[in-house]
């Protein structure tokens, strides 16, 4: 048996601050697709920011909709 997937559209906001302007918090908007529910590409993402970026993230947020249009949230803090 084959089992066809399907990409979906994954909508990734991301909180973080720089080092140096610590009590300032900005936002990142990425948006994608992606496979549900492993989110391969969303966290291949989420780790080159973490071992390439100097800003530090804070809290992120990934939202998706499946084939029958109902929306998921997901939230993670203190990656």
């Amino acid at each position: 048996m084959i089992k066809i997937t399907k990409k979906h559209l994954v909508l990734v906001n991301v909180n973080y601050f720089m080092p140096d302007y610590s009590s300032i918090v900005q936002d990142f908007f990425w948006q994608t697709e992606d496979y549900i529910p492993q989110l391969p590409r969303t966290h291949k993402f989420l780790n080159y920011w973490k071992d390439n970026i100097d800003a530090v993230i804070n809290e992120v947020s990934v939202s998706y909709t499946n084939e029958i249009n109902f929306r998921y949230t997901f939230f993670y803090e203190e990656l």
